[in-house]
């Protein structure tokens, strides 16, 4: 394999990230495809594209989980990252999974990353947009981080939805808080400097807490 070009060094990460969501693709398309056909190539671009929404929907999620890893991997060496944990926070139909948890000095923050296929944004702190289809993502965002942190006995200083640049108005938006966490909708390419920023309205942690917070983090996460 080629050498990275760049020295620095990576965040700390832990975790599969889209690997959940990947298994669950596969298990869907090939349901979907009915018993006793094979199927050869089940990433096949006119197979996805004559699939269900739903169906789509799950391998676009999973290809969004793996962008946003690659991007939060570049955050160095103050910051640990855990992908893919597991959560007993999940409504019908929704992964029993908090996609990624990122913990730093600017916050410990929870992010689900997501690709609808179409433009959301806030309305009284909740994400709006046609291609939701009734989805409440702050809402089941804020209840996955809950049920993660609480097992930790530590609380999420920020809660932020990543979805392709196309899909969101600005880079950064911040839709008011959730039991004391700031709220963000924040554009893929705009998602590792707004965590180096800091999120609007979260607090900063000093080092003994980020040490302590990641050692009972890591005695109390599970992955799914």
């Amino acid at each position: 394999p080629r050498p990275r070009r760049d020295s620095r060094p990576m965040a700390r990460a832990y975790g599969h990230p889209g690997g959940w969501t990947r298994e669950r693709y596969l298990d869907l398309i090939r349901e979907w495809a009915g018993r006793g056909v094979t199927v050869d190539d089940p990433y096949d671009a006119s197979l996805v594209r004559s699939a269900p929404r739903d169906i789509r929907h799950v391998l676009a999620d999973a290809l969004a989980e793996e962008e946003t890893a690659r991007s939060l991997a570049t955050l160095g060496i103050a910051y640990t990252v855990w992908h893919d944990i597991a959560t007993d926070a999940a409504g019908p139909g929704f992964p029993p999974k908090l996609d990624h948890l990122v913990l730093g000095p600017t916050g410990l923050i929870a992010i689900q990353s997501e690709d609808w296929g179409g433009p959301v944004a806030f309305k009284r702190g909740e994400l709006i947009g046609e291609a939701l289809a009734g989805e409440r993502p702050i809402r089941l965002l804020a209840a996955r981080a809950k049920s993660v942190t609480r097992a930790a006995r530590v609380k999420p200083t920020a809660l932020v939805v990543v979805v392709p640049d196309e899909y969101a108005s600005a880079p950064l938006e911040v839709g008011g808080s959730v039991r004391g966490a700031a709220v963000a909708l924040v554009r893929r390419s705009r998602l590792a400097s707004a965590i180096r920023e800091g999120i609007p309205g979260s607090p900063v942690l000093g080092g003994a807490d980020v040490m302590e917070i990641r050692a009972r983090l890591q005695a109390a996460i599970r992955f799914a």
